[in-house]
């Protein structure tokens, strides 16, 4: 059922109350291996304790994964999805058919993925209902908590699913009073009628029978247990059902398939929903808002929710921010000449949260300025850094700036006071001549003591590089190292394999040659295994999962036995970076953050590199309806088989590519015309030599810098997979990331391009 957002803290009191009185561990979070989900699950285990709530926490990555975690699950009460589940009908993906879970758990779903699947909104649970009823909540709360015996009993206990609403704003009539916002009214009522009905009527559809058959055919062993599509309601109303004609039945179907066929989007930040129930339990401090802070930056980094949507949500995390903080500076919200250099610490135990004006440079309080503008998506895309041409702009851009080589080759710590101070006006006065209209936005730092500031996106930049690579892919180190990057720039390109780190993707200048401070970063990129080493475990290497196709023993095992294997280690290594992120969220200790900084640098040049090579190379085909580029080869081709990783390549393409279609509009004074000048859809794939399958995300382009559009390549790839009759996988949360094997690839693209 759906939970509006006024309920969520009865809903967070009924958790606690079901863990009491039981000795064994009765509540468990499942939390997705993204930023905002892990904050997310971070500030819900801050609140749990609080409450001496025993839980576990579970990283989960995919549908197979949450099936055979929750099949693990022996004495459960609560079971808290974070990050996921709403997509998907979890009546079936958990219920007796499937995972066989106790009737007396409930699971409580919040997550931010859009649409949001009707069974878990409308299937009907009278427990669930009851136990919700405002009046019984209200004599609750009167009664101390004890339930009101003039109220009737609960109904029987059963398996219910409660999905977490978000913050609505309220409608009001003609006559200014506050009506009830449902935004499902129409899905509600077609559901509800439809819900007596069988999925598949022959009086509807003369199809029905041939569709069913061609699903039940394309169900192989291949197919994965929380897919999508294999969830459907088990569970239906034994009431006698309301008689509904034929074209009623065909409106009512037509209205879900309206609703279904919406495209994929994202709702209200994860974190953002405990910030706002810490808020209700009073209970909100500077560690959680920064954990709301990390959320919404990484929403607007991935592209989840458009720049106007993040700027009404930063202005309301500045004003907490001013709520909770007592240093001056945090009360000066908006304050432009924040942009890089805020005051110092007051003590080496400063924590609190500063307003910033941020640059969009990747890193670049901890890089090089050079480096830290090259490696930058929105300036590489603005500029064409992938070309020699734009690499010359950059040069131009820093001597108006009145910046030597050796000067944009300094790490940032090691500026002048006075150059950080003016750098912001610097770049300011040259936005118009080159265009950089979005050059900077609102954000936050926070202050780490006597330590260089880390800003929210370098926290999530951070996280991510470990979420994604701190062990189970080996980054090839050696093609990114500054100076021989630096020397192919110099010398005219050079040699350089797909995503290599050579040739005209590297984008270096020759300052490096004459300042030694860069073979630090190269040296700290390298040395990530090391340093993560001494600060515990010593399995915290930056590697490969160690079985593949040609590794010991791998003769061995059959076809299937191997991607079994392939596919624990691939488990295991996320499970491990999940740790390592959830302790790199310390509010206390930046250690490990701090290392897994150079590691994020080295992923920022495997995505630069990549891309620029496509770009470079041309290797991007045209479809009718979309784009593709295909990453088959590369040192750094493991990296991509991560579906945030790829993801992050994506976008940076769709962005470059937008940007050379206005420049061509521009050029020629009209657009249009065809595909090749269209903002067509855009398709990426991915490799996977030891699974013999094709990693493939699809990113749907919106027409300007900051706004975001619906995607709707989950249903295309599903229609395209159905069709063409490919041996495809929906595992991953995202329904716009697909498995497809090596063998049916082109014919899944083919149909495909129908959609």
């Amino acid at each position: 059922m759906l939970l509006p957002h006024k309920l969520v803290s009865a809903a967070y009191h009924e958790l606690v109350g079901r863990a009491r009185g039981s000795v064994a561990c009765t509540t468990f979070l499942f939390v997705a291996p993204d930023v905002d989900s892990l904050a997310a699950a971070k500030l819900l285990s801050s609140l749990l304790k609080t409450d001496d709530v025993p839980h576990q926490t579970v990283p989960v990555g995919s549908w197979s994964q949450l099936h055979h975690e929750a099949t693990q699950l022996a004495t459960v009460r609560s079971l808290v999805l974070v990050g996921f589940g709403a997509s998907a009908d979890l009546h079936a993906l958990l219920g007796p058919d499937a995972c066989d879970l106790p009737p007396e758990c409930m699971v409580h779903v919040i997550d931010a993925h859009r649409p949001i699947a009707l069974a878990n909104l409308f299937t009907r649970s009278d427990y669930a209902r009851a136990l919700f009823d405002p009046r019984r909540i209200r004599a609750r709360q009167a009664h101390g908590g004890i339930a009101n015996a003039r109220l009737p009993p609960l109904p029987e206990q059963e398996l219910c699913v409660v999905v977490w609403d978000e913050v609505r704003e309220a409608e009001r009539d003609a006559d200014g009073n506050e009506v009830v916002y449902d935004p499902w009214k129409k899905e509600r009522e077609a559901f509800e009628e439809l819900e007596p009905y069988p999925e598949s009527d022959p009086e509807d559809s003369d199809d029905s029978d041939e569709e069913s058959d061609r699903e039940d055919e394309d169900n192989d062993d291949d197919s994965d247990a929380g897919s999508q599509r294999s969830g459907r309601r088990k569970r239906r109303r034994t009431d006698s059902p309301k008689p509904l004609s034929r074209d009623q039945r065909r409106a009512y179907r037509a209205q879900l398939a309206k609703y279904e066929a919406r495209g994929s989007s994202f709702g209200q930040s994860v974190v953002w929903t405990m910030y706002l129930l810490a808020e209700a339990l009073g209970r909100t401090d500077v560690d959680a808002v920064w954990l709301a802070i990390l959320g919404l930056t990484y929403q607007l980094t991935n592209s989840q929710v458009d720049l106007s949507t993040y700027e009404i949500h930063q202005t309301i995390l500045a004003t907490e921010v001013a709520r909770l903080s007592t240093t001056p500076d945090s009360l000066q919200i908006g304050n432009v000449s924040t942009a890089l250099a805020t005051s110092t610490s007051t003590s080496e135990r400063d924590r609190s949260i500063r307003p910033s004006e941020e640059l969009r440079f990747c890193l670049f309080r901890h890089w090089n300025l050079y480096d830290a503008m090259f490696h930058s998506g929105y300036l590489g895309v603005k500029m064409k850094l992938w070309t020699m041409e734009g690499r010359k702009k950059l040069s131009g851009l820093l001597a108006k700036m009145g910046l030597s080589l050796s000067e944009s080759s300094e790490t940032y710590a090691h500026m002048s006071s006075d150059l950080k101070e003016s750098l912001f006006p610097m770049l300011s006065e040259q936005r118009a001549s080159y265009g950089l209209w979005d050059l900077s936005y609102p954000s936050f730092v926070r202050k780490s003591g006597w330590r260089v500031d880390l800003s929210a996106q370098d926290y999530v930049d951070a996280l991510e590089a470990l979420l994604e690579a701190a062990t189970g892919v080996r980054l090839d180190f050696a093609s990114i190292t500054t100076i021989d990057a630096r020397r192919a720039l110099v010398d005219g390109g050079g040699s350089s394999g797909a995503g290599g780190g050579g040739g005209p993707g590297a984008g270096h200048h020759s300052a490096a040659t004459q300042y030694g401070g860069r073979e630090e970063w190269a040296e700290g990129i390298k040395s990530w295994v090391h340093k993560a080493g001494m600060l515990g475990e010593g399995d915290k290497e930056n590697r490969r999962p160690p079985t593949d196709a040609n590794g010991a023993g791998g003769d061995e095992m059959t076809e299937v036995e191997k991607r079994q294997k392939y596919e624990q280690d691939e488990n295991e290594a996320r499970r491990r970076n999940f740790w390592y992120a959830w302790d790199a969220l310390d509010p206390e200790d930046t250690t490990l953050l701090r290392h897994a900084l150079p590691l994020s640098m080295a992923l920022h040049r495997a995505v630069i590199a990549q891309g620029s090579y496509i770009l470079d190379k041309k290797a991007i085909t045209f479809f009718r309806s979309y784009r593709l580029a295909v990453v088959k080869d590369g040192p750094d081709l493991p990296v991509f088989q991560h579906p945030a990783t790829l993801l992050r390549l994506a976008h940076w393409l769709v962005d470059a590519i937008r940007s050379m279609l206005e420049n061509q509009a521009a050029g020629s004074g009209a657009g249009g015309g065809g595909g090749a000048s269209r903002n067509l859809p855009f398709v990426l794939a991915a490799l996977s030599e030891t699974s013999d399958k094709f990693l493939v995300v699809g990113v749907v382009p919106a027409d300007e810098y900051g706004d975001v559009r619906r995607n709707r390549f989950g249903i295309a790839f599903e229609e395209a997979a159905l069709q063409s009759r490919a041996k495809a996988q929906q595992r991953y949360f995202d329904a716009s990331v697909v498995e497809v094997r090596r063998d049916d690839f082109d014919k899944f693209l083919k149909h495909l391009s129908m959609h």
